[in-house]
């Protein structure tokens, strides 16, 4: 039975000279759930999260994991936790498993899932090459395997999937949510709304290094606008003017058509104008992040 782990983030702030990292972060994680951290790149994720694991020291504030406060560096807290950076650092002399028995003996605590998770991310081949010799894939691979191998209680990670293809991805995901089964704590950094979408209970969105919001994933579905797309036989410029600013492109050449739809918005009626441009096609993809993004800080979400 895993005991009450939770994060908690107060006041954290963090400055590179004038240059602002992350500022008056107020946040908690909760025992067995995911939490997203959801920003563009240089938000002030990756920031955030070497504070968390102590390689950054804050300007100011404080991180409490199991109620411990991370600055102490307590051996028995690091043994909980395991660790994905969002940039692989990897010692490329090292082969493989020289590598993972290096980690495993820093943890001090057996890696009693090492053999599992070679398996499932399909390693096995690649353990007695030097780490310089990987593909960026294959390095993501090995630091998914040295984060989750020692069974950790806590898992803190930047970008998990960055560099995997689809296929893995949907590892990865697995591998989260039996982990949330199971009553650990975990905290995620993503730039892709739709990953945080499919696996987290709750989301901290950060921009220019400030916390935005903390949003329940389940209110955030229901907000996140939709993309409608169309290739259009009879375009007609008028009718089109009547979406107003959810038209977000009109290509004249290809008679090409993006609307933006929001939540209060009836799809009914937006593919009804449509339809009476004779569409070659539709299509209904998900809003991209900076999409998402730029409804959220004009106060359209």
């Amino acid at each position: 039975m895993i005991q009450e782990i939770k994060i908690e983030i107060k006041g954290l702030t963090k400055y590179y000279g004038k240059s602002r990292g992350i500022e008056d972060l107020n946040l908690e994680v909760k025992t067995g759930e995911i939490f997203g951290f959801l920003g563009p790149n240089g938000a002030g994720k990756t920031t955030t999260i070497r504070c968390m694991m102590n390689t950054l020291i804050p300007t100011k504030g404080e991180i409490k994991i199991s109620g411990e406060l991370v600055s102490r560096g307590n051996p028995s807290l690091r043994e909980k936790i395991g660790y994905i950076p969002g940039e692989l650092a990897l010692p490329e002399y090292y082969t493989v498993n020289e590598f993972l028995n290096y980690i495993e003996a820093m943890r001090a605590k057996p890696a009693t899932r090492r053999e599992e998770i070679i398996d499932r991310f399909d390693l096995n081949s690649n353990l007695r090459k030097k780490i310089g010799a990987l593909s960026k894939g294959n390095k993501q691979k090995v630091g998914i395997v040295a984060g989750f191998m020692n069974d950790p209680d806590v898992l803190i990670m930047d970008e998990p999937t960055a560099g995997l293809d689809p296929l893995l991805q949907q590892v990865v995901f697995k591998l989260l949510l039996e982990s949330k089964k199971e009553g650990k704590t975990l905290f995620m950094s993503s730039h892709n709304l739709e990953e945080v979408q499919r696996v987290c209970d709750r989301v901290g969105i950060v921009n220019d290094g400030f916390l935005i919001s903390i949003e329940e994933i389940e209110d955030l579905n229901k907000d996140v606008p939709r993309i409608l797309e169309a290739r259009l036989r009879n375009p007609d410029e008028t009718r089109l003017t009547e979406f107003g600013d959810r038209l977000l492109e009109f290509r004249k050449p290809d008679s090409f058509v993006r609307l933006l739809i929001r939540k209060e918005d009836s799809i009914k009626d937006n593919i009804g104008i449509l339809l009476a441009m004779d569409p070659e096609e539709l299509i209904y993809p998900p809003a991209s992040l900076e999409e998402f993004f730029l409804q959220f800080y004009e106060g359209k979400i």
